[in-house]
């Protein structure tokens, strides 16, 4: 069970920085930053990443907590394009093992925070994200969601044997209510 799911503050990059590299070891294909790059990151890097992420109108990384501690992590990112429309990316999704699960519902919790900043309080009008072919567990996750894939593919940056699906939210899924 997750007590709260919120933006993260700028004061908790250690935590953050915890979990991220957490993440990385434990899913290394879900990211494609990498696990050894990562823990070598000096910790201005970290102070810098979660700053942004805390604070800046155009990123916002959001954290699942239980107990005190971080379990769970999403972040969002408004796409720098100037098209018509403003497009959202989400990133960095992970849930500790033991929130994982319809039940404990911390994913559909984050994927709800950034759907939510991204489409009210950053004006999305898209939102979309990439998941591997290989991952099937995340595509059905993202589809109960509202995710339908777009028929977009790109190789996946750290082995291009792999491929990534793009998937854009488009409504109907979880708790958001913006469908």
């Amino acid at each position: 069970m997750v007590d709260d799911v919120r933006r993260i503050r700028a004061d908790e990059w250690r935590e953050y920085r915890e979990l991220r590299l957490e993440a990385l070891k434990d899913t290394p294909l879900a990211f494609t930053e990498q696990y050894e790059t990562s823990v070598r990151r000096p910790d201005g890097f970290w102070r810098e990443r979660v700053g942004r992420s805390a604070t800046d109108g155009t990123v916002a990384g959001f954290v699942a907590v239980n107990a005190g501690r971080f379990v769970g992590k999403a972040t969002c990112i408004i796409e720098p394009e100037v098209t018509e429309h403003v497009s959202a990316q989400i990133v960095g999704v992970y849930v500790q093992p033991p929130a994982r699960g319809r039940q404990a519902g911390t994913a559909t919790r984050l994927i709800d925070a950034a759907v939510t900043w991204a489409r009210r309080d950053a004006g999305a009008d898209r939102v979309r994200l990439f998941v591997l072919e290989v991952n099937e567990r995340a595509q059905r996750f993202y589809r109960r969601f509202g995710f339908v894939a777009t028929g977009n593919t790109m190789p996946y940056p750290p082995d291009p044997s792999y491929v990534e699906l793009e998937m854009e939210y488009r409504g109907g899924g979880a708790a958001t209510g913006l469908g």
